[in-house]
């Protein structure tokens, strides 16, 4: 018998063994007594997971982990189809590893999925899924009018290519290797194509934000604004930084449940990750804390709305993210007024004492009324009146800077600038904004004024990037 020792991913000795047909024959006596209880015990179908792969050596690192992948994609089926599953079974013998899983639900239609998974991409043909009613009947792809399964090279039943011997060992197991590399990609890969796009527009709306031009008193690809330890460039690497913070985000919300209340924890943790990333990539410079923020729980709403119900809008999305923030100022804030604080406090803690203005938590617990009637129907006008992106994140910008309390603003200058602020944008707006010469002149003029009366409105900054953010949610 042939026998190579190997390491798995965990670094520990595994054994490949070639195995003889006793060890198949003891194999299969072993998987059908263990088929036959768990149907007697549950009285239920059932079904029988195997690997699909040819060749002397049956159980591997990539075999045993493919198995995983197969039970995996059955869980989710259930879950999906509102099947139960019962009980599970594992077992990794020499021939192969093997697992059990005793489900309810009607066996036909559990075949029919079964046949699903096992045609739903090149490694899954690796599958092996077996299905048998309560009674110990095996059901058939034939017999529920389907095809038989294909050869690994051809279009032809596999069973008859096999009898046949229509093709070289080598060929298949060259194609098997194949099939094995494509599942080791796909298992670098362990969220849904939702969750990605999620955090990539996360990123996006950050780059956006950053990029359109001129942006009064913030850093734009022009100049840093009334920034003197920031530029463009810090933007670009800050955002960078913070791709996998929005990721994560975007995959707790995907994968919360119960009380939406208890995602907020989650996201704070991930979120103070993704501070120390951005400080590391800046230098110590706090480029975006606030937007982590935001955007954070805008990314897990979206992807837990997405998850309950595809094509979400905007309007929804808000709603849940003002659940997941649920009472955030009464536990956070209104306790100051009482003297229940720490020693230290920040600077919106600050500023509701002083002025009672809630900021971003009351923004997000409230739904993010800004964006919902100012920024997003702002933007999508904007857009279709036919300025190009930059000009209609400008415009947006503007729009938006006409009410936001602008916590920014508010921290370096007091109530009466951010008044000031409010009506130097009203006015703009009122002279057409980015969608006239006027406005466009007065835009620039603003922006020089911010930076030499170091007026930086990163609030509204922050929220014009959630604005794209929601923009690119509806949009897709």
């Amino acid at each position: 018998m042939l026998e190579l020792k190997i390491l798995n991913g965990n670094g520990v000795k595994f054994k490949l063994q070639q195995v003889t047909l006793t060890d198949v024959l003891a194999a299969k006596e072993r998987l059908a007594v263990l088929q036959a209880e768990l149907r007697s015990i549950h009285k239920t179908p059932i079904i029988s997971i195997t690997t699909n792969i040819p060749g002397a050596v049956k159980d591997s690192p990539e075999s045993q982990s493919l198995l995983r992948a197969a039970v995996d994609r059955i869980r989710s089926m259930a879950r999906e189809q509102g099947f139960a599953i019962v009980e599970e079974r594992f077992n990794y013998p020499l021939t192969g590893p093997t697992a059990v899983v005793a489900i309810a639900g009607d066996p036909d239609k559990l075949k029919l999925f079964c046949i699903g998974i096992e045609e739903s991409g090149d490694f899954a043909r690796l599958f092996d899924l077996d299905v048998f009613d309560a009674n110990g009947r095996q059901l058939s792809r034939v017999g529920l009018g389907r095809t038989e399964r294909t050869c690994f090279l051809c279009k032809q039943p596999a069973v008859l290519c096999r009898r046949l011997g229509s093709h070289a060992s080598q060929d298949i197991m060259n194609n098997v290797g194949e099939r094995l590399t494509s599942f080791a990609a796909a298992a670098t890969n362990p969220w849904p194509k939702a969750v990605w796009d999620i955090g990539s527009w996360a990123v996006e709306a950050m780059l956006m934000e950053a990029a359109c031009t001129p942006s009064p008193g913030l850093v734009d690809r022009d100049n840093a604004g009334a920034h003197q330890d920031m530029d463009f460039f810090t933007f670009l690497m800050s955002s960078s930084a913070l791709a996998g913070t929005m990721l994560r985000c975007a995959a707790a919300g995907y994968q919360h449940q119960g009380l939406l209340q208890d995602l907020l924890p989650v996201l704070r943790n991930v979120g103070k990750d993704g501070e120390r990333q951005m400080l590391h990539a800046t230098g110590g410079v706090n480029t975006q804390k606030g937007l982590v923020f935001l955007l954070g729980i805008l990314t897990a709403a979206t992807a837990y709305a997405t998850k309950q119900s595809p094509g979400i809008a905007a309007y929804q999305i808000l709603d849940i993210a003002a659940a997941i923030s649920s009472g955030i100022v009464e536990r956070e804030l209104a306790p100051l007024v009482l003297g229940q604080a720490n020693s230290k406090l920040t600077a919106g803690e600050k500023l509701y004492l002083q002025y009672g203005v809630t900021g971003i938590r009351g923004e997000v617990e409230a739904g993010i009324p800004s964006i919902r009637e100012y920024g997003l129907p702002v933007l999508t006008a904007a857009l279709k009146q036919g300025l190009s992106l930059n000009d209609a994140l400008v415009h947006t910008l503007m729009s938006l800077m006409t009410v936001v309390q602008d916590t920014t603003i508010l921290n370096r200058h007091g109530m009466e600038v951010l008044l000031t602020v409010q009506n130097q944008a009203k006015h703009i707006i009122a002279q057409g904004g980015m969608l006239s010469g006027e406005g466009r002149k007065q835009i620039s003029a603003l922006d020089q004024n911010f930076i030499e009366r170091n007026i930086s409105p990163g609030g509204v900054a922050d929220l014009l990037a959630a604005t794209y953010f929601l923009y690119l949610t509806e949009k897709a």
